[in-house]
């Protein structure tokens, strides 16, 4: 569990002592709590993966089952077998569209009492670019890039090597994000590759960052100095592969930070 997954259940735990105390104090029940621990707003998933949600729920009337809504639809529904003032559950969900998707989770007492909804977002496979305008030029070429040899151009994103999704960063704070990503071209990299700010927040002075040279079929870590916002909120800044002539290729790669 990270930083934010941490204090999220502190939170809730907090809220807990708070609902069982009532509960012993007064006769009339206490609206039900909920909160998700993981994943963090903002978290990205690849297409056919599963997402798990970490839930924690309370209610002086006893917790009866909780609900994962995407769009008001129940897609999910957990039953506490034993209702009881706390309950904590890990969901599991495979969304059957892609895009921006927001989930609402709540808890239900044993009155039928509902809490206050907790929504999230997660990025599942692509999320939709919109449509250029016609005084816009699109940003990713309408072909397969190729080099001066005829090389097709391609790279695949392995992994975060460090901030993974979600992560907690003071506001101003200096950071490096790292990428691991393979060159899938059936030619090398040499000099004059880079990676460069695409979208979402910019968090960096220089829009771009020199990849090393790298071989067909090799991996390669990629670094980029960013610096969190000023403001709290969650922030996303997109970047992308470049060849030396200019032209975008490649994954999209995400950096999802959380500014407390």
């Amino acid at each position: 569990m990270g930083v934010m997954g941490v204090m999220r259940l502190a939170v809730i735990m907090a809220l807990v002592a708070s609902v069982t105390g009532c509960r012993n104090l007064s006769p009339r029940p206490v609206k039900p709590i909920v909160s998700v621990v993981t994943p963090a707003d903002g978290a990205r998933y690849d297409t056919g993966e599963t997402i798990h949600f970490t839930v924690a729920a309370a209610a002086s009337a006893n917790v009866k089952r909780i609900e994962l809504s995407i769009n008001g639809n129940v897609v999910v529904t957990e039953v506490n077998p034993t209702p009881s003032p706390t309950f904590s559950s890990r969901i599991s969900y495979t969304p059957r569209f892609e895009g921006r998707i927001v989930f609402s989770v709540v808890a239900v007492d044993t009155a039928g009492t509902s809490s206050e909804p907790f929504a999230l977002s997660i990025v599942y496979g692509v999320e939709p670019t919109p449509e250029p305008t016609a005084t816009l030029e699109p940003i990713f070429p309408a072909g397969p890039v190729t080099d001066a040899n005829g090389c097709k151009l391609s790279a695949s994103f392995l992994q975060d090597v460090n901030v993974p999704d979600g992560t907690m960063i003071r506001a101003g704070a200096l950071f490096t994000k790292t990428w691991r990503l393979k060159n899938t071209s059936s030619c090398d990299w040499g000099e004059g590759f880079s990676i460069a700010y695409l979208s979402d927040t910019p968090m960096s002075v220089a829009d771009n960052a020199p990849v090393r040279p790298t071989p067909s079929n090799a991996n390669v870590d990629i670094d980029v100095r960013l610096t969190a916002p000023s403001s709290p909120g969650i922030y996303t800044s997109t970047w992308r592969l470049k060849d030396p002539a200019g032209e975008w290729f490649g994954n999209r790669i995400f950096v999802v930070i959380h500014v407390p």
